[in-house]
Order: structure tokens, then sequence, then C-alpha cells
């Protein structure tokens, strides 16, 4: 999310704020600065940010602390005021929109603390505390966080008390639950950022914070001006945002995203045989509209899959190196079948005599090529894996996968987070074309270690870059 810059003349004040998460111990807390003009639903996205909270849950303000009974004044218990989103407005007749309310309006030194809940089901209480003020210079952030301590609690670990329970079993080898709960914070944390209950990083945090409130320029990126990762981390919540980022400067996106020409060559190989074999005039298929039986021998013994196949190797219907090769050579845009034959589209006809351009070509398809966006997304999350070259084994990457698309919101007809083998089929295809590419050792497609090559790194690189 991205907050409109304010008017530099508006007359605002920051004001120094802290907030800590009642009942922790050791106490988890932020000391930021804040603009006072900021609405409460931009002060909502600051403390998510801040604090390190996915915004997965409901939130609100209230002005009275939740764990103090009111007295009665007069006769009468006041109503303590209350500010939430739209979406709580339209159920309720008493509680005010947080978007017609400034920070400065509802914590004045007069009015006492305000206190921010998170998630109705885990409640999580954050006490907001004014501890002093001062006028805005031109051009300072409309948020910064001067100073804290630790991470914030993991999501749906129960409140304060369960997150306690919780960060004593994983201290605990003989607890009951001790390697449950450790793959439980595993998934939950995800694959971008090992938990640490310890960490904040006032950087990071200050970084994602400025890209809420992005300064006016003239030069202001357009849409589609930015990289496709880029893209994927500003659609994700901020708490995972931070670790998502920080992931992407160790994977080294910036590192090698060519290859000699020789190794491109030896890369796309399968494909630039299909393309040469098909060649300028095209290819009849069969009767049945399949590759003739000579063409699917031919490809099997020149391309050395011949030798781990059993069986003929001559009907393309049962031979699925073949099959998936040509398939993925017409997902990718490289060739058609018209009328009975197949044909070279007029990009690979160019490129006939040029494997490294070939190997750009089906780098930019596999991340720009597909049918739907949830497949689009998955592509770009493996991609990334393959570029930053951390996992070994096939499970592992569809884990990350995974969680990436759970964070980005992706979720079947009822609401259910995708189940393993919905996240396996999007991955099939775009696994098929790196085994092909011999992004992996040992193929790949066919085998549990997927460990990637320098050059597959380099293609990941590149279709990351496209």
């Amino acid at each position: 999310m991205t907050i409109r810059a304010a008017d530099e003349n508006d007359g605002s004040v920051l004001l120094q704020v802290k907030v800590s998460i009642v009942g922790s111990e050791p106490v988890i807390w932020r000391l930021l600065e804040v603009d006072s003009s900021l609405t409460l639903d931009n002060v909502h996205n600051i403390i998510q940010t801040a604090v390190g909270w996915r915004d997965s849950h409901l939130h609100s303000f209230t002005d009275t602390d939740p764990f103090v009974r009111l007295r009665a004044v007069n006769g009468q218990v006041p109503e303590p005021r209350r500010w939430v989103s739209e979406d709580l407005l339209e159920d309720s007749d008493d509680d005010l929109p947080e978007t017609d309310w400034r920070l400065g309006q509802v914590l004045t030194p007069e009015s006492g603390p305000l206190f921010y809940e998170y998630d109705f089901g885990d409640s999580w209480i954050h006490r907001v505390e004014l501890t002093g003020s001062l006028p805005r210079p031109s051009g300072a952030p409309r948020a910064r966080l001067l100073d804290g301590a630790l991470r914030a609690p993991l999501e749906d670990s129960g409140g304060i008390g369960g997150y306690h329970d919780l960060l004593d079993a994983l201290a605990n080898p003989n607890h009951d639950e001790h390697e449950d709960l450790k793959a439980w914070v595993t998934w939950t944390a995800g694959p971008w950022q090992e938990f640490d209950p310890e960490r904040l990083d006032i950087d990071d945090v200050n970084h994602e914070l400025a890209l809420l409130f992005p300064a006016p320029s003239a030069n202001e990126p357009g849409p589609g001006s930015e990289s496709l990762i880029q893209e994927l981390a500003h659609r994700l919540p901020p708490g995972i945002r931070r670790d998502f980022r920080s992931y992407l400067a160790a994977a080294d996106l910036d590192g090698p995203s060519t290859v000699d020409a020789a190794t491109a060559e030896a890369m796309v190989a399968p494909y630039l045989w299909l393309a040469r074999r098909i060649g300028g005039d095209g290819l009849p298929l069969t009767a049945a509209g399949w590759l003739p039986p000579a063409v699917v021998h031919e490809a099997m013994t020149e391309l050395g899959w011949a030798k781990n196949w059993i069986g003929n190797a001559n009907r393309e219907d049962q031979t699925l190196p073949v099959l998936q090769l040509r398939e993925s050579a017409q997902r990718l845009g490289l060739i058609r079948k018209i009328k009975g034959r197949l044909v070279l589209t007029a990009a690979l006809k160019r490129l006939l005599d040029d494997p490294a351009g070939l190997w750009l070509i089906l780098a930019r398809a596999l991340a720009h090529r597909h049918r739907h966006d949830s497949g689009r997304d998955a592509v770009l999350l493996l991609l990334l894996e393959v570029a930053a070259g951390r996992r070994t084994v096939w499970e592992d990457y569809l884990d990350a996968v995974a969680f990436g698309l759970s964070a980005l919101g992706w979720r079947t007809r009822i609401g259910a987070e995708l189940p393993p083998e919905t996240v396996e089929a999007l991955l099939h295809e775009p696994r098929e074309v790196l085994s092909n590419l011999g992004v992996f050792h040992d193929g790949g497609g066919t085998q549990t270690a997927t460990i990637v090559t320098q050059p597959g790194q380099s293609f990941a690189r590149a279709a990351l870059h496209s």
C-alpha cells in the first residue's frame, strides 16, 4: 500500500509515539516518529509495518484501556470511543470511521494512551503512548522508527500467553510438542527469514515505512516500470514484505544473468534440435496429430534420452520427454500447429543460428507467458528460488512457492489455502522447461534432488530481469 505524500505546508507536527504489546515479557516495543496529520487507517499501516504483522486480521483503535473497568461518572459509565475500518462500520452504529480521524486529534498530552487491537481472536493489544512532539521539518519522513526491541509474535500463535508458551516449548527439546511446534514455526514464519524472536532490523523497517510515503517526483516510475519481482514484493503484507526483501538481497539477483555461447547452446539444445528439425518449411504431423515415429526416435537418440527410456521410443503419445518438449515449445510461443503441421514462429526462425538469443527468449517467455495470474506468481516465486540456489530437494521448492502464493492471497474457491497438489500442478510445466534446459543437477524433472547449476541461476536471473 502506498500513501499519498502530504502537503509540506500542512502545519503538522511529528509525534513521538511508543507502541508496546501489552503482556509481552520482555516487552516487544517500538519508538516511532509519526506525522500528526495522518489518519488512523494510515497509523494502522504504520504499526503493522513497524511491529511486523502481516495485516491478515481485523483491527480497531480505542481510547479506553481494555483491561481496566470503567467507573461511573455522575451515575453514568462513559462510553469508550472506538475507531474501525469501513468493513466493521457496516455492522455498528456506535463505532467511528478511522479514515476520518487524525492521530493528532485522538492522541494528545491530555488524552492518555490509545489502544490498538489486532486480530480479535488472539487479541494482540498495543498500548500507544505519546512521549513527545516536535515541528515537522520540510521533507522529513512522515513515519520513522527510532528504536525498539524484539520481532513481532508469530501470527495465530494464541495471543501473548500462547506465544510465550510457544517460545518455552521451542527452547526445550524435551517438550512433548517440540518437534511439531518447530515445524509449525518454520511454515508460519516462512522460507524467506529464519524465525528469530530477538530480531529487529530498524533499517529494514524504515525502508518499508518510506515506501508507504513516496516523495512526489517528476521522474516517478509509471505503470509497468517495476521489475517483476518488485511488483510481487509490493503485493505482500508489510510483515512478510520485509522478510521477502531481505531474502531478495541475499539471493544476489544482481549476479550474472548471462552465459557464454557454448553454455547457452548446451542449455537450449533440446529446443534448438526441435526447431531445426521442424525447419523453415514446417514438419507434417500424423493424421492423429502426433510427431512422426521417425522424428520421435531421432529426438530420443540425438538428445541422449533413449538410454534411460524403457520402450520403443517412437510414439509421441507414449514417449513423455518428446511430448513434453513439443508441448512446452508451443506454450512458450516458439512453434505453432497450423493445418496439420508444426511451424516455427518468426522470432524462432531468426534464432536458429543464435543459441544465446534463444536462451534469452526462453527466459523471457517463461517469466511472461502464463495462462492465469496464479500461474504467473508461482513461476516468479520458483524462479526466485532457482536464482537464490538454496533449495536442494523439490519439496522445499514446493513449500517456498506455496507459502508465497498464500502470502499473496491465493486461495481455493472456498477460501482455503492452496493444497500441495494444486501448487505442484502450477509448477509442473515450468519445471519441465527448467529440466529441459539442464537447470538442475540430476535432471531435476524426474529426480528428487533439484540442486541448481550456476548457469541455471543465471537463467533464472535473466528471466526475473526480463
